[in-house]
């Protein structure tokens, strides 16, 4: 998580378009959890609201933080559209390591990949105790991160793989995208190519764009680690957004947490 370059400046537009299938992966796990613990809520790596929003319905307020500037206007722009009266949720551009809100919250969510965007410990422990600072006192942290397995590193390796064709919502313009993968495998990381083309009418590319995006990812043992690290006892933890069991052979690693000890004391 290095430099102030906004990754998803030509992402954000057709993000929800893009992901619409993750409403149906994550999003009633992530409501389910908003609805039983409730509010005050924040959701860190909170994009264009596609979480949050759909939470409004379980909590009063909420706060989404994130580090692109362009999500967090198209967030934005799908608050103003949602119904939501805009004095209930507040989005605010920072660092995910060192943000300071001026207030607590009973639940904390983060959800998609938002953590494997931290690409060191230190990183991650910083913010870790951001998100700890930010908890009330028996609030929870809810995050969830897909596992990688040795066939993914085999199936998308320095492979260009054909992601999607969509419409842009705005425009209507077709927009094929298409993806190079690249593992490291001794520093956990994956760096990300991405090729979008911007077609008219008959199918001619009238734009191209090239994008890079990197990602450190974590085993759950090292994340299990880093969470006691940071003063964190994990309550629960699944193997996916159904709630079953976390075994080796998972593709999702979820866990519930809350601060080992915490006692009452001043607001942050």
């Amino acid at each position: 998580m290095t430099g102030t370059t906004d990754d998803y400046l030509h992402e954000a537009e057709i993000y929800d378009v893009l992901w619409a299938d993750l409403n149906s992966f994550d999003l009633p796990f992530l409501l389910s959890m908003a609805a039983e613990f409730g509010g005050p809520l924040l959701e860190i790596g909170c994009g264009t609201g596609r979480v949050l929003l759909p939470c409004m319905e379980h909590v009063d307020r909420a706060v989404g933080v994130d580090r692109s500037p362009s999500m967090l206007e198209q967030g934005r722009a799908n608050l103003s559209a949602s119904g939501v009266p805009e004095e209930r949720v507040r989005l605010v551009e920072a660092d995910l390591r060192s943000f300071d809100l001026g207030e607590r919250f009973n639940l904390v969510l983060a959800g998609g990949q938002t953590m494997f965007h931290l690409e060191t410990d230190d990183d991650w422990l910083a913010a870790l105790a951001t998100i700890r600072d930010h908890l009330q006192p028996g609030g929870r942290f809810v995050a969830g991160v897909p596992v990688f397995q040795e066939a993914d590193f085999r199936d998308y390796h320095k492979k260009q793989l054909f992601v999607d064709e969509i419409r842009h919502p705005r425009t209507g313009l077709r927009i094929a995208l298409w993806d190079y993968s690249t593992f490291d495998f001794e520093k956990q990381s994956i760096t990300r190519r991405r090729v979008s083309e911007v077609l008219d009418e008959q199918g001619l590319v009238i734009e191209r764009r090239h994008d890079i995006r990197k990602n450190i990812y974590r085993f759950p043992p090292e994340m299990r680690k880093l969470l006691e690290q940071a003063g964190f006892r994990i309550e629960a933890e699944y193997g996916d957004y159904d709630r079953g069991p976390y075994t080796e052979e998972s593709e999702d690693f979820v866990w519930v947490a809350t601060v080992e000890g915490r006692k009452e004391d001043q607001p942050c």
